[in-house]
């Protein structure tokens, strides 16, 4: 409780002059322009005093064992600018799997050993402001400092990105948990730096006073408080659950009633369920926009959106690193985003998958201002997608966010009974086929992975709001979907269909403490 109190007193001392120095939108562009022109250096810097200067960096070790010092990665870097430099250290072996980044396994290479902690990948230069917890969607929720400094970086892009897309005046809310969830804090702060607070803050958790909740619970009231007296303005959340979102629809129905429809953020499947929300109580939401990510932005989901008068702005985000990419107001593709280039580097490798699957292209993200919360270094996200420098006129591109990245999927795979699918056929499955074939909402369908003895089964979650269906009708569905296509997809599901390693259950899907639906969820050994 000491290290809370101490944790408080540096987050209301780090808030006041946060809340009381907004950002003008001329600023907002000066800092995303700032980090853009200055990447090499933050990089060298970070790389220099978080990594070379911190004998307990895993990353050191790495480096040192490929004969990598400093000097070395100062004329890469300096010779052939930051992406070819970081492709010359993957060749070296140089990089980390997600498995390592989160401590479930050491790092190994040929003559070196390293066990590691997810904390170990911390980021020694932070000033630890407060903490939070990431999402928990590929494992257990892991604490997560962050700071001020890194807010207001990611706040002028947020704002950029609005001015790209024409939202930027809009009223806006967030449907997104409270702490000790990230999202929720970090959104409504950063529509306080850049001088347009939220109106409203829909959250699918409740705050909680509970002894085991109570650190998180002194957070919020500090945070919201807080910004009142310093002359900020920071919602008091609402506790919505997912399963009854009117309170959100309605109020999105009286703002475009009103002639101003709003903006509002959360992850894609929170939005999903305020559109089925404004479907089922007659409301029209014509006009909103929905500032969306956390899960791959399918087609069906977009048309979903549209069916119900709205549009959406994409966002790419990471739990450990916030914000990664915004909304091109000129996209190709309904997920399309801008990089932000002054922020991270990326690239991608063929990720090479089994049973004669095609090979995808693999994100591996590093990290390039002091202010990140975790030092990433060619780490391997887990996610895929189509990366391209191209030119583009909206703002963003002529701000120099000169690389997309789209299509965004995971490509950790569903591995029931020793065969694995790839996620997208997954999310092709219970986003499209389901709910065509049967009804409701991509959100009615899961597939769960659970123990079951010692044989590991597969639950097909059915949302009672579907109704009446055929479950075996359902399984089979499932495996022809998942068995077309290749002959290991064939394979695979032949074999599921003979040890009937699939059943439907009729419940509610799994939700993530942050309001996601994942397609795939893996509950606890």
């Amino acid at each position: 409780m000491l290290d809370d109190l101490r944790m408080f007193g540096r987050f209301a001392a780090g808030l006041r002059p946060f809340v009381q120095s907004p950002l003008s939108l001329a600023g907002c562009r000066s800092l995303v322009e700032q980090c853009i022109r200055d990447r090499e250096r933050n990089f060298l810097l970070l790389v220099k005093k978080a990594v070379y200067g911190h004998p307990q960096s895993p990353y050191l070790a790495l480096l040192r064992w490929a004969g990598i010092e400093y000097g070395d990665l100062e004329r890469m870097v300096e010779q052939d600018g930051i992406e070819a430099a970081l492709q010359r250290l993957f060749k070296a072996d140089v990089r980390v799997s997600l498995d390592e980044f989160k401590g479930r396994q050491p790092i190994e290479r040929p003559g070196l050993r390293l066990a590691v902690t997810v904390e170990g990948f911390d980021n020694p230069l932070l000033a630890r402001e407060f903490e939070v917890r990431t999402s928990g969607t590929t494992g257990p929720r892991k604490r997560l400092a962050i700071d001020f400094d890194l807010l207001k970086y990611d706040a002028a892009h947020r704002r950029m990105v609005y001015e790209a897309n024409g939202i930027g005046n809009r009223p806006s809310a967030a449907y997104r948990a409270v702490p000790p969830g990230s999202s929720g804090i970090k959104n409504v702060l950063f529509a306080v730096k850049f001088g347009n607070p939220l109106e409203r803050w829909f959250s699918p958790t409740a705050v909680s006073w509970k002894p085991k909740m109570l650190p998180s619970a002194i957070f919020t009231q500090v945070s919201v408080r807080g910004a009142q007296i310093w002359g900020g303005s920071i919602p008091y959340p609402e506790h919505v659950p997912l399963e009854d979102a009117a309170p959100v629809s309605r109020w999105l129905a009286d703002k475009a009633a009103l002639g101003t429809p709003a903006l509002l953020s959360g992850a894609v499947n929170s939005m999903v369920r305020v559109c089925t929300s404004a479907e089922r109580n007659g409301l029209d939401i014509s006009g909103t926009v929905f500032l969306t990510g956390g899960e791959p932005i399918t087609q069906a989901k977009a048309d979903l959106f549209r069916k119900s008068g709205a549009d959406l702005c994409p966002n790419y985000a990471m739990s450990e690193s916030g914000p990664l990419g915004g909304g091109c107001a000129d996209r190709d593709a309904v997920d399309e985003v801008h990089l932000y280039y002054g922020k991270v580097a990326l690239f991608t490798q063929p990720q090479v998958m089994a049973h004669g699957e095609p090979a995808v292209d693999a994100l591996y993200l590093t990290t390039l201002l002091p202010e990140t919360p975790k030092i990433m270094l060619n780490l391997e996200t887990g996610d895929y997608g189509e990366l391209r420098e191209r030119r583009c006129d909206c703002l963003l591109g002529e701000l120099g966010l000169r690389y997309h990245l789209h299509h965004i999927r995971n490509y950790e795979k569903l591995t029931t009974g020793g065969m694995h699918f790839l996620g997208s056929d997954v999310i092709a499955l219970i986003e499209e086929a389901l709910p065509s074939a049967y009804g409701g909402q991509p959100t009615d369908y899961q597939l769960v992975e659970v123990e079951d003895g010692a044989l590991t089964r597969l639950d097909l979650m059915v949302s009672p709001r579907v109704g009446e269906v055929n479950e075996n009708a359902i399984v089979k569905t499932v495996l022809e979907r998942l068995g077309s296509g290749s002959r290991g997809n064939q394979m695979m599901a032949a074999h599921w269909a003979q040890g009937e390693t699939l059943r439907v259950v009729r419940a509610h899907p799994f939700t993530s403490p942050e309001g996601k639906i994942p397609p795939l969820k893996v509950l606890p050994r």
